[in-house]
């Protein structure tokens, strides 16, 4: 009995989580880009980096980076016939905050693990956004 009882919150769980082939990977981009957001906003300066990001303040980076993770888990819950339209554009516009987070690493000389991870995580959900797309106009959806 007891094991039923605690099998049920658990599937739900699971079934959220392995939704589809990509909802893993837009659970982990959504909290790590929470994460840049959350450093950005709160401390730059540790970030220590001979330019930054660039001529944008670190605050419009963190809004920027914090409406993709409200974008992407928004559309993680939506249940509308265009869910998987959002979730593509959604995949992009990480893919691309990913694609500036990497590039502004190599720029000011991180080390190449650190860059590599992030141009990885970059490629990852660039090639996840091109499936969601062809899902969303193919056969499968």
């Amino acid at each position: 009995m007891l094991k039923q009882a605690a099998a049920s919150p658990l599937r739900k769980i699971m079934d959220f989580i392995l939704f589809d082939e990509v909802r893993l990977l837009e659970l982990f981009s959504a909290l790590s880009l929470l994460a840049w957001a959350k450093v950005l906003l709160t401390g730059p300066d540790t970030l220590t980096l001979a330019r930054g990001f660039g001529p944008i303040e670190a605050t419009v980076s963190a809004y920027f980076f914090g409406a993709i993770v409200l974008l992407q888990t928004w559309t993680m819950f939506d249940r509308s016939r265009h869910r998987l339209d959002l979730r593509f554009a959604a995949m992009a516009l990480s893919s691309g905050a990913w694609t500036v987070i990497a590039w502004e690493l190599w720029r000011a000389g991180m080390p190449p693990t650190v860059n590599l991870n992030y141009s990885m995580l970059a490629a990852a959900c660039a090639a996840s956004g091109i499936w969601l797309g062809w899902k969303s106009t193919s056969y499968l959806s």
